[in-house]
């Protein structure tokens, strides 16, 4: 039988001690009791689960260890108030509000509090609920449903303007043919590749507001990140950029979108060209972590690095320092990896720059 948690600093506070074990045990919602002191005297395993201290840890401590400054000073105050007034707005009621972490992390819980008349002792119980995954579910929820309404507006929009686009853009080709004059040729020329880089930036507003539909298949990612290095390698050669691939002797198979993660690939190493108009030298790396079930891709360029400023906004819906960028490769790349259950990021290092890809070691449909 399990050795018996001591939960109570009072030994008289507590009567019928292993019934009241059993059901603290098995709550699934965090449940802490504090004395007139503020100070914790209980504290179940679900709350070591949720906040992160041992119950060691959080017996005898005041109450402000799982609760932020203003919340901590705020519920100070209740228990004062109920202890003068035998009143306290709290009691009795289901509301949300916010705890801490023992890593400092905030976060929204649900939590219904009660007072217990105890050997002539107030004791205050609070059940919480960490309501952290409901709030994230509720988040990307409507976060989809304004996405979907932009995709329509957009959608329509889209079409309304690339048909007269389609129409100019085939106008200028056919003049472009019969017309003999330099000057003329000059025009018509610059009139096209703006009606092409107008139509790409539709082409790329489209595919941000759409859904995102992934057509998963197990991949060897050594090979998809070769085959995108290929592509890209004449280029790197015309520039002088010297190209280097690091990948481990086992072959690593994930659960991916093949053609998306290349576009992924595609912009990153885009990235990497244009960060080193006088030569240099990429890396492209694939680093497996089992033990945290992750696979990382890390394409690294040695160029000038990215000013802290403007880190902080690449992944930012048409932000862009290119002069003809549309601000929408970077930002379709996060939509992608985040779809994959990933995530994706940028860093500095000692010689430039580099783009870190974290996806899941997954090889079968969940």
């Amino acid at each position: 039988m399990p050795e018996k948690r001591v939960y109570c600093l009072e030994q008289d506070l507590l009567s019928s001690r292993d019934l009241l074990h059993g059901i603290v045990e098995s709550a699934t919602d965090a449940i802490v009791a504090i004395d007139e002191r503020h100070r914790i005297i209980l504290y179940n395993l679900a709350a070591e689960n949720i906040f992160g201290y041992k119950v060691e840890e959080a017996l005898g401590q005041d109450l402000g260890l799982l609760l932020p400054p203003q919340v901590a000073l705020k519920h100070r105050k209740y228990v004062e108030e109920f202890l003068k007034t035998g009143r306290s707005p709290v009691l009795g009621r289901i509301m949300e509000g916010k705890a801490r972490r023992k890593n400092g992390e905030i976060f929204p819980v649900q939590i219904s509090r009660s007072a217990s008349r105890i050997n002539g002792h107030w004791v205050f119980t609070a059940i919480v609920r960490d309501m952290s995954a409901q709030k994230e579910m509720e988040r990307r929820l409507l976060e989809s449903e304004k996405l979907a309404a932009v995709g329509m507006a957009v959608s329509r929009i889209i079409h309304e303007i690339k048909n007269p686009l389609i129409a100019i853009g085939g106008l200028v080709l056919s003049l472009l043919k019969k017309e003999e004059s330099p000057d003329k040729r000059r025009k018509l020329e610059l009139i096209f590749r703006e009606v092409q880089r107008l139509e790409k930036l539709l082409s790329d507003i489209s595919n941000f507001a759409r859904p995102l539909k992934l057509e998963r298949k197990k991949v060897d990612l050594a090979s998809l990140c070769q085959e995108a290095l290929e592509v890209y390698r004449p280029r790197f050669e015309e520039e002088g950029i010297a190209v280097n691939f690091i990948a481990p002797s086992e072959r690593i198979e994930i659960l991916v979108d093949e053609s998306r993660l290349k576009e992924v690939l595609f912009n990153l190493l885009q990235n990497a060209l244009e960060a080193m108009p006088e030569g240099g030298r990429v890396e492209l790396e694939i680093h497996p972590d089992r033990e945290k079930n992750r696979v990382y891709i890390r394409v690294r360029d040695t160029g000038p690095g990215i000013p802290e400023e403007v880190l902080k906004q690449l992944f930012t819906p048409f932000f862009t320092t290119k002069k003809r960028g549309t601000g929408l490769g970077l930002s379709i790349s996060l939509k992608i990896i985040e779809a994959h259950g990933g995530r994706i990021y940028a860093r500095n290092h000692a010689e430039g720059a580099e783009f870190i890809i974290e996806l899941p070691y997954q090889t079968e449909d969940p």
